[in-house]
């Protein structure tokens, strides 16, 4: 009797898994492990001959573990692929059965509690990158109508799109385990993509130009950045408030641009003055 209402009381979590080529089995076994368990888990997949492998594979888990192709644009950037998948999958369910929203990479490993772990944390995201992230399910369909923004960086977008309506975002209690070092594999034409969508997110040059003391490969981040600025292309609606955050980020030298990104929206939303030294 107790255990039944535990279940019944636990939240509805779906998970949503793309992938280009990458097996995701190792994924999909740790999330049926979860000590909080998953309702549902969504395989976005763009190669025909892994979706065809894994549909049989999971035959037995059918009502549980459900696999979309989806023939992925391999002109668009990473980031905007990925967000097509994501979103081909997600059509699929009625989002609003949900409470949280689970977004987890085919590389990626989740310990047995960290679901459980991350839930504590009671945040509209928990987790800034695209290799895991917690969504509450309401704040996902309010904010972005149930769909990741269709762009080259949609995880880092979705991040401060939330902390600009003033919501929380918080890093991951528990983390997860990669199976390969993030970007090793990527190339040249991925790093000038992100030069581009740092420029369209609303980048501060210093920003940019201090990422290839992290990775020389980002020069071609830098160059990205510049053809983006040159050409004049659109930045989106995130820009005015990133490029603020991280100005004042440089300026205090002490806390992370995204923080300040909150703390202004909060500021915002209070529409109480701080003083000059707090901001």
């Amino acid at each position: 009797m107790i255990e039944e209402r535990v279940r019944t009381m636990a939240p509805r979590i779906l998970a949503v898994i793309p992938t280009l080529a990458d097996d995701p089995t190792e994924t999909i076994e740790s999330l049926m492990r979860q000590t909080v368990g998953v309702s549902k888990i969504l395989v976005a997949v763009g190669s025909r001959v892994l979706y065809q492998k894994l549909v049989q594979k999971y035959a037995h888990a059918a009502e549980r573990v459900e696999f979309v192709y989806v023939k992925p644009n391999l002109r668009d950037p990473l980031g905007k692929r990925v967000a097509a998948k994501l979103n081909r999958a997600l059509s699929k369910v009625r989002l609003e059965m949900y409470d949280y929203l689970l977004r987890v990479d085919a590389d990626t490993i989740l310990p047995e509690s960290f679901i459980e772990e991350n839930l504590k944390a009671d945040a509209d995201c928990v987790g800034m990158s695209g290799c895991t992230m917690l969504l509450k399910m309401d704040s996902f369909i309010k904010i972005f109508g149930g769909r990741f923004a269709e762009v080259g960086a949609e995880d880092t977008y979705t991040v401060v799109k939330l902390l600009i309506e003033g919501r929380s975002v918080k890093p991951r209690a528990l983390p997860p385990k990669l199976k390969r070092r993030g970007g090793a594999h990527h190339s040249w034409r991925y790093f000038f993509d992100r030069g581009v969508e740092r420029y369209r997110l609303g980048y501060e040059p210093v920003h940019v130009i201090g990422s290839v003391l992290h990775d020389i490969r980002n020069l071609f981040t830098i160059i990205g950045y510049a053809a983006a600025l040159l050409r004049g292309m659109k930045r989106y609606d995130t820009a005015y408030w990133v490029f603020r955050a991280q100005l004042k980020s440089l300026v205090r030298g002490k806390r992370d641009w995204m923080e300040e990104l909150g703390l202004m929206r909060l500021a915002s939303i209070s529409g109480n003055r701080r003083p000059r030294e707090e901001i």
